[in-house]
């Protein structure tokens, strides 16, 4: 395993931000596209395993009715980015979402540590498996 070039680590940054608007407008199908189709999406605080993008997409239209009234948007950041020997590339990052009401009153949600498995298919990134894990206080 190696670092990301600036090059590939640019491309990674690039994709989330498509990924992350996608998801931000409840573009749902388009968030789904950027999943390979047997991507894996693990919420480990829910003990949710979501396989495919049908399932992920199922999982996302259940929840629309909580963004009726709100604006969501992802806030990602501290990228790391690997490579491995085969060119899976290995992101881990944070993630915050914030919810701003019509008022524009905004709600901060849990932060969360978020890993991914990005692969290349037909000379476009996508993500092949996902796993979000709520931040919770070290145990003492």
């Amino acid at each position: 395993m190696r670092e990301a070039n600036a090059a590939e680590y640019v491309e990674v940054l690039r994709f989330y931000a498509r990924q992350m608007n996608q998801l931000d407008r409840l573009d749902l199908d388009g968030y789904a596209d950027t999943f390979t189709p047997d991507g894996v999406t693990h919420h480990v605080h829910h003990g949710t395993k979501l396989e495919g993008r049908e399932a992920l997409l199922e999982h996302a239209r259940k929840a629309l009715p909580r963004y009726r009234d709100v604006t969501a948007r992802h806030w990602n950041d501290h990228y790391l980015v690997d490579v491995a020997p085969d060119g899976v590339l290995h992101v881990g990052y944070t993630s915050l979402v914030t919810l701003t009401d019509a008022e524009g009153r905004v709600r901060f949600e849990s932060t969360f540590a978020v890993t991914d498995e990005l692969v290349r298919q037909e000379g476009r990134l996508f993500t092949r498996s996902r796993t979000i894990v709520r931040d919770r206080p070290a145990a003492a």
